[in-house]
Formats: structure tokens, C-alpha cells, sequence
């Protein structure tokens, strides 16, 4: 064995501590005297550069014995420099220090304590320059969007989806008659209503958690729709705490005086200004321990005095990313609003003729007098037009569809504004709660996804075939009710409807999680609903037109849509912990649609059963009852008998006359 020189000088990689965020970084021996960039915060660090040292002399090396004796005999507490005070945890040379100096300039660790120095303590609690928010607020954030495009695209979607359900209940709402169907329209208006800015009240929490713990890439987002619409409550209470308070006295004013509306709009609308940069500071509150703070106007209100310059400039990035949907949303406002506020007044007024006209058919004899009595029941209905809904629904969606990418980059903008400016926010600090918990991952690393629980995923499948039974049940109700179909017939249809969304439902889980596998197994898995709607259409166009090429084509596209489903078994079971769930939903569903049809099978058969019992036309009747003439009534035969079927007539005896 050769022995090591001590005074050879090793090259190794240099530890360096970002003056910006804190984080130590590990660079080649090569930088030193150079400067570069921090990878988290873009700051420039100067690299120290190497002390030149005399180049040592060769020492003349003996051959050490090959045996374990000359190992035994190597004693390593001569190899330490006893000398040298190095720092142990970013390997600064602090021998040039006075030795009363313990903590190290460079990391600001303690050598003495082992924690962080005085010097250091005060240097983390006095926070980032905040004067860095505004140096990266465009290019860096669009960045971030781009590398969560997924978050946008999501975001269009749920937006979309949830406004597709709460306009469709809003006009089960206006055309249903009876209340009961009404409640619940009205309920699930609400519920869809809220999930939208639940849905963005969400996220920007957790973009904002992110931001905070210095994460360029998020972990997953689930989202959970009962959440959501719970959050969107949260964003009304947050609404009657914060901004109505600023709106009351404007808008009471505006009342007293009678000013027109356009003038308590306009008021409405600039009084609400203030609220919205509160509502960025609100935010940082929610992602806290304690939120209550979000929720005080008295505590929010010097806040924004204090960080009035950034505020404002969120505030001016959100009008100014938005533009696009709030031209959507305000062309569609102006130039339709009042066509369709004719529209539902027009449609609630024939629901309220209808409930009116219906209490003179049932009832009692008095309750069909006090009925009658209404001045609704002699008006006829209104001929509603529907044709100013086509523009709005198209604009909304084209708002919709724009929503994304702006909403995404201004929550980053959100975070990014909590962060540099949290110690005038008087937020409790985040780091404090995660800094020394074992349990998550440490700076850098991203935190494992923890899979749910079988009873979880399970529970989940089952609450979304109840939702989608219940609503099947309620519209099934409400069509035969409409038409004037057998009760149980109508409920028959919403169940057979109910499963069959159930399964589209459990195949699009399934589609989506194999888009974010991959795109090949995305198309595979996506393709056996769009095939089978296709197949349907063919279908329809060949009984139409007699052309049986189109029928070819939809049994081609069925044949190609059952080789998709073969492909959708394949991914569920390779992947089985991410589409289970899915999968789940699709089964029952699936098994739940052939028990009503096996129930539909039942009832045509018991139906028609029922049909053979009854007698033809010109069959023999029963044994001891003689058959009549032919043209003749069964009545005739017996004039003191009544017709089968018939109700006896009760006649009235006049007395006869006295005999004289």
C-alpha cells in the first residue's frame, strides 16, 4: 500500500449557499472565481476562488507491508489537519477567523451550538427581497404555466362541464310546473354553480402552497366536486365578510335616492374594486394554519395600504389577462341579457298558469272553487322564443375555453406575491409546520403520491352510481310526467339512462388516466365511446336514406370500438391502481343496466301474458252463457240486466196515481 501525501491538494466539488433562497448548491472545483446562477431563484453566486498553494515535494514512499499488520498499523488521527477549522456543514475554511467567531459567514451554521447562528436566524426571518417579485412577474410565470398546461386545460374542462349542468338545471328549473322537481333543479343550479369558483378557489391554494415551498413542478391535483362546491360557499361567506361591507353604504345611497340601475351597476361594480386585491392577500391566509385572518376586512384592509404597488399591479394583470373572457362574458351580457330575461320571466309565468290551472283538477269541491278564483287560471300560456340562447351559449364557451392559461398565471403571479411580501401580511409562517417533520421529503425531492385505499376508491364508485341513479329517477319522473306516460315507465327510461352515463363516466376515468400514461394508450382507451356514438349516427343516417353502406361503416366502427374495449381491459389491468377506480364505476353501471333490462324483459312479458287471458273477438263464451246474435248488445238480451262492465242506473219511482 502507497501512503497518501497530506499535503497534496485534491480536486473536488466546491459547496456554495445562494444569498437568495438558502439553498445549498454543490459545483465543480472548475468555477472557482466565477459566478453563476442559482437554479431556483436565478441569483448570481460568486464562486471563491482556490488559494495557490506551494506544489508539495514528493515524498519518498516505502512499500508498506501487503498484510493486514500494515493496515493495523496505519493510525488515521494523523491524517486530520488538528489545525484547520473548517465548517462541517458547507466545508468553509474559517482558519483565517478569530477564534471566538463560531458561526460561519458562508452558510451561517454554528460550529459551536451545531444550529443556525444569530446572525443567520435574523437574516431567515427578514424573508426574499421583495423587490425580486417584480423581476421575473411575466417571462418566469409564463414558464411555470407552460410546464403545468395540464392545470389549464383541466381547469377548461371542469369550468365547462360545471356550466353545461348548472345552465341545463336553470332551464329544467323555468320549464318544470311542480315544485318538487323545481326544488331539486334548483338545488343542483346551486350546487354546479358553486363548484366554479371552488373549483379556482382550489387551486390557487395549492399553486400558492407550491409557490411558497419554491416548487417548479407541482405534484398532482385531484379534484373532488363536493369539495369544490364546498370551497365555492366558502368563496360567498368570504364575499359577504370582506366585500359586501365596502359595496352597503354606496349601494344603500343609490337606493334611497332611486337612482336608475345602470348607475347601482356601475357603482357596484367600482366599489368592488378594493375587494379584489384583498382577496389576493385573503388568499395567502388560506393556505395557513389559521384562516380566520382572511376573513377580517379590519386586518385585511392595512395590509393592502401597506403592499398597495404590488396588489395594484395583480390586480392590473388579472383585468388585463382576462380580457378575452370578460369580452365573451359582457358581449353576451349586453346584447342578450335582456332577451333572455323576457325568456325566463316568460317561462316562470307558464309554470305558475300551469300549478294554477292543476288546482282546479284536483282537489275538493271547495279547493277547485278557491282555484277558480285565481286570475292565473283565465291567462293563456306564453309562446316562448329560445333562439337567444344560441349566441350566449356560444360565447360562454369561448369565455370558457380562454379561462385557462390566464387563470393558471395569475395564481402563480398569487404565489409568487405571498411570498416575497408574507411579513407585511402578518401570515404565520408555513415553513414552521413542515421545516422538521421527518415525514416529508426534503428540498428538491417530490413527495410520492400515497395510492387510496380499495374501501376509499370503492366508496367513491358507489356515491357516483347513487348521484347519477338519483338524477335519472328525478328526470324520469319529470318526462313521464310531462308526456303522460305511466310512472313507472318514465322511471324505467332514467335508470336505463342513469347506467349508461355510469358507464360513459367509468370509460372516461379509464381514457383519462391513460392520456396521462401515454397517448397511445390514451387514443386505444378513448376510442370505443367515440366509435360507438359514430356507429349510432351511421345507424341512423342508413334507416333514413335506405343505404346500407352506412350501416357497413357502423358495424365497422362497432367492430373497431370492440378491439378499443379490448385495449381498455389491457391498460386496467396493467395499471390497475390508477384506473381501478374507474373501472369500478363502469362495472356496476354496466351489471346495473342488464338487471333493468332484464326487469324491462319481465314486465313486456307479464304485460303480454296478460293479453293472451282476454278473450278474442267471436270466441266462444263461457259454459251456460248463451252467445248473442251477431250486431246485437249483450244488453239487449236481458233488458233488466246491465251491460257487462256497466254501472247500474238508479232509478227514480214516481208513485202511482190513486185508485178512485
Amino acid at each position: 500500500m502507497v501512503p497518501v501525501p497530506m499535503k497534496v491538494r485534491f480536486r473536488m466539488a466546491v459547496k456554495v449557499r445562494c444569498p437568495g433562497c438558502e439553498k445549498v448548491l454543490t459545483v465543480p472545483d472548475t468555477a472557482r472565481g466565477k459566478v453563476v446562477k442559482c437554479p431556483s431563484c436565478q441569483e448570481r453566486i460568486s464562486v471563491p476562488a482556490a488559494k495557490e498553494t506551494p506544489a508539495a515535494k514528493p515524498a519518498k514512499t516505502k512499500k508498506a507491508a501487503d498484510s493486514e499488520e500494515g493496515l493495523l498499523a496505519f493510525d488515521l488521527s494523523k491524517a486530520e489537519d488538528a489545525d484547520a477549522r473548517v465548517c462541517f456543514k458547507c466545508g468553509y475554511d474559517m482558519s483565517f477567523l478569530d477564534e471566538e467567531t463560531t458561526e460561519c459567514p458562508k452558510c451561517g451554521m454554528d460550529m459551536a451550538t451545531g444550529g443556525l447562528g444569530e446572525k443567520a436566524r435574523k437574516r431567515a426571518m427578514k424573508g426574499p427581497d421583495p423587490d425580486k417579485f417584480y423581476a421575473g412577474i411575466w417571462g418566469e410565470q409564463w414558464k411555470f404555466v407552460m410546464r403545468h398546461q395540464i392545470l389549464a386545460w383541466r381547469t377548461v374542462a371542469y369550468v365547462l362541464i360545471a356550466s353545461i349542468f348548472m345552465f341545463s338545471m336553470a332551464f329544467c328549473y323555468l320549464y318544470v310546473p311542480l315544485w318538487p322537481p323545481r326544488i331539486f333543479f334548483a338545488l343542483m343550479t346551486t350546487v354546479s354553480a358553486m363548484m366554479i369558483p371552488g373549483w379556482l378557489w382550489f387551486l390557487d391554494q395549492e399553486i400558492i402552497k407550491g409557490t411558497l415551498e419554491r416548487k417548479d413542478k407541482l405534484k398532482r391535483i385531484n379534484m373532488d366536486f363536493f369539495l369544490c362546491s364546498a370551497l365555492g360557499v366558502k368563496w360567498v361567506l368570504w364575499h359577504l365578510c370582506v366585500a359586501l361591507p365596502i359595496m352597503a353604504i354606496p349601494l344603500l345611497i343609490v337606493w334611497l335616492l332611486k337612482l336608475p340601475p345602470l348607475v347601482g351597476g356601475i357603482v357596484a361594480a367600482i366599489t368592488y374594486l378594493p375587494a379584489l386585491p384583498m382577496m389576493s392577500i385573503a388568499m395567502g391566509h388560506m393556505v395557513m394554519p389559521h384562516q380566520e385572518n382572511g376573513f377580517m376586512i379590519w386586518k385585511l384592509a392595512p395590509a393592502w395600504f401597506k403592499t398597495f404597488a404590488p396588489t395594484f399591479l395583480w390586480t392590473a394583470l388579472l383585468f388585463a389577462v382576462h380580457i378575452p373572457v370578460l369580452a365573451c362574458v359582457g358581449t353576451a351580457a349586453a346584447l342578450y341579457g335582456p332577451s333572455l330575461n323576457v325568456m325566463a320571466t316568460q317561462m316562470d309565468e307558464n309554470a305558475a298558469i300551469y300549478r294554477a290551472k292543476r288546482q282546479t283538477d284536483i282537489g275538493d269541491k271547495k279547493e277547485r272553487e278557491k282555484a277558480a278564483q285565481n286570475p292565473l287560471v283565465t291567462r293563456e300560456y306564453h309562446k316562448v322564443d329560445y333562439s337567444p340562447i344560441i349566441v350566449p351559449s356560444l360565447l360562454w364557451t369561448l369565455g370558457c375555453l380562454l379561462l385557462g392559461y390566464p387563470a393558471v398565471y395569475i395564481m402563480r403571479v398569487n404565489g409568487q406575491l405571498i411570498y416575497f411580501f408574507r411579513e407585511r401580511f402578518d401570515l404565520q409562517m408555513l415553513e414552521r409546520q413542515y421545516q422538521y417533520k421527518a415525514t416529508l421529503p426534503r428540498p428538491g425531492e417530490e413527495e410520492e403520491e400515497k395510492p387510496k385505499a380499495m374501501k376509499i376508491v370503492v366508496l367513491e364508485a358507489v356515491v357516483g352510481l347513487v348521484v347519477f341513479v338519483i338524477i335519472g329517477l328525478v328526470g324520469g319522473y319529470v318526462l313521464a310526467t310531462l308526456n303522460n306516460t305511466p310512472i313507472g315507465e318514465g322511471l324505467l327510461n332514467g335508470l336505463d339512462w342513469a347506467m349508461r352515463v355510469a358507464i360513459f363516466s367509468g370509460l372516461s376515468m379509464i381514457a383519462k388516466e391513460a392520456w396521462e400514461f401515454d397517448t397511445v394508450w390514451g387514443l386505444l382507451c378513448s376510442s370505443p365511446s367515440t366509435l360507438v356514438i359514430l356507429s349510432v349516427i351511421m345507424f341512423v343516417i342508413a334507416a333514413f336514406t335506405g343505404n346500407l353502406i352506412f350501416a357497413f361503416i357502423g358495424l365497422g366502427l362497432l367492430g373497431l370500438a370492440f378491439l378499443g374495449v379490448i385495449a381498455t381491459i389491457v391498460f386496467t389491468i396493467k395499471n390497475w391502481q390508477e384506473a381501478r377506480g374507474g373501472c369500478l364505476l363502469a362495472l356496476m353501471g354496466f351489471f346495473g343496466w342488464w338487471l333493468i333490462v332484464a326487469i324491462a324483459i319481465a314486465v313486456i312479458g307479464h304485460s303480454i301474458l296478460n293479453d293472451m287471458k282476454i278473450p278474442e273477438e267471436g270466441a266462444a263464451p263461457p259454459a251456460g252463457q248463451q252467445a248473442p246474435p251477431v250486431g246485437m248488445d249483450p244488453a239487449q238480451m236481458n233488458p233488466g240486466m246491465p251491460a257487462p262492465g256497466a254501472q247500474p242506473i238508479e232509478q227514480e219511482l214516481t208513485p202511482a196515481a190513486p185508485i178512485p
